[in-house]
């Protein structure tokens, strides 16, 4: 055998074929059915599920309203981040300030849903 013959007779790790197709079969992640109720939000009102969490913390709230410190416990995000959330609810109309309290409004298609 001479010096220059490099290839397989020296290569001895991983010489067996892999077999073909995936070693073990996948499982997709099941996702959570979505209901009927929360479908028209997103899509008459184009929030992200972010946004429309909170819109729906703020909702919770009923009448008396929700100040920012009770919006960020019940929705559970960082201050700026819900205060992103409503500023944008209320260029939408679906939010409102008053005083230090914001107010959920009903989107203007949801009456004539019901």
């Amino acid at each position: 055998m001479s010096k220059r013959q490099k290839g397989r007779r020296h290569r001895r790790v991983n010489r067996t074929p892999r077999p073909v197709g995936a070693a073990r079969p996948r499982v997709m992640p099941v996702r959570p059915a979505v209901t009927v109720a929360q479908q028209p939000l997103e899509q008459e009102t184009g929030l992200g599920r972010h946004a429309a969490r909170t819109w729906e913390s703020l909702r919770t709230c009923g009448a008396a309203g929700a100040s920012l410190e009770e919006l960020c416990a019940s929705a559970g995000y960082q201050p700026r981040t819900v205060t992103k959330h409503v500023q944008g609810l209320a260029d939408q109309g679906l939010a409102e300030l008053r005083a230090d309290r914001w107010y959920a409004r009903e989107p203007a298609g949801a009456l004539a849903a019901r």
